[in-house]
């Protein structure tokens, strides 16, 4: 890419009215150009900004703002306002944006404004509350493409303000999964703003704790599971892990409760979608701690290819399970290990 073309623009002006509103022109006035005995100073703007900056001029100058000024341009002359610190227009942007009906694209604007903006958590504030007010069914299909755009503050405003109850769980976190998976397209980033930010406001992100050692290829993830919560799976509800990375390919643990073809409890290992860089075989094994002993048995081993997206995983009878003294609890949880390893393909 070559180098930007410079425009060069003349616009006469009065020093003292501008060095009256905006202690930025004041000191420009003051020093550079006594410095310098010119009667002429330069500033330097991007073209994104120059009608933001033409607006500002004429609000020195009259202390107004337009009338039908729109939102998105009132956040531009917000921003140029802080830039060269003309607090009264700052203070108007900042109400009127507050006093007016709220778009999409000025909450977006508005939930990453400059903390140096005086009243900028007001309007933060503001816009989280138009935000968790239009996406209050936000698992609703017409919402879906909006809500894949909008940055990681409004998503957490949405699911922080929003509870659409225990039986649409799943969806919530496979709608989070799917978000993090397009803003965050680096696992290591994604998983991350996962653990921190989302799957805590996200119940069945809270139920099961995880623990990862990772080694390029493998990795070891530890799951903790409370007796509780796995009793209320039956008859037919599942909980999901947050997800984890090995090599770049993506799994999660899948924990629920069936009546067919028998009444059992179920541990699955599941990939997610698309594939890591890594191509070849992968090596499973699960276990799990028993009361006896507090050490870790296996229960179950699998090897398969990058390729197949089946689960993995095994059935235990519910009864020994549901049982207050199930041999599977220790501490009153359910310890789980899970060892997976990638062999490439030579």
């Amino acid at each position: 890419m070559g180098t930007p073309a410079l425009r060069v623009k003349t616009i006469h002006v009065s020093s003292v009215i501008l060095a009256a509103r905006s202690s930025f022109f004041f000191k420009l006035f003051s020093n550079g150009a006594k410095k310098s005995g010119q009667r002429q100073s330069k500033i330097r703007i991007a073209d994104s900004e120059e009608n933001a900056f033409m607006e500002l001029l004429r609000f020195m100058y009259n202390g107004k703002l337009r009338p039908t000024t729109e939102s998105s341009l009132l956040v531009d002359i917000l921003m140029a306002a802080d830039k060269f610190d003309v607090v009264s227009c700052i203070k108007l942007c900042t109400q009127r944006l507050i006093g007016q009906p709220m778009t999409l694209e000025c909450a977006v604007r508005c939930l990453d404004l400059p903390c140096s903006i005086s009243m900028a958590a007001d309007l933060s504030e503001a816009a989280k509350k138009f935000l968790s007010e239009r996406y209050e069914k936000f698992l609703l299909t017409k919402f879906q493409d909006e809500l894949m755009t909008i940055p990681l503050t409004g998503i957490v405003a949405i699911l922080s303000r929003n509870h659409p109850g225990v039986a649409s769980e799943e969806s919530v976190y496979d709608f989070v999964l799917r978000w993090a998976h397009l803003q965050y397209p680096n696992s290591e980033e994604r998983h991350k703003i996962l653990s921190s930010s989302l799957l805590p406001l996200v119940t069945l992100g809270r139920i099961m704790t995880i623990a990862i050692l990772t080694d390029q290829s493998s990795c070891v993830i530890n799951f903790s599971i409370k007796h509780e919560h796995c009793r209320g799976l039956f008859p037919s509800r599942s909980i999901r892990s947050p997800p984890f990375y090995c090599a770049g390919h993506g799994f999660f643990l899948s924990a629920l409760a069936k009546t067919e073809p028998f009444n059992f409890f179920g541990l699955l290992i599941k990939k997610l979608e698309g594939n890591g860089p890594l191509r070849g075989a992968i090596d499973y094994e699960m276990e799990v701690t028993a009361r006896r002993s507090s050490e870790f048995d296996s229960i179950s081993r699998r090897t398969t290819t990058t390729d197949i997206r089946q689960a993995f995983g095994c059935r235990i009878p519910w009864s020994e399970i549901s049982a207050d003294d199930s041999p599977f609890f220790v501490d009153d949880n359910l310890h789980l290990r899970v060892r997976i390893k990638i062999t490439p393909q030579p």
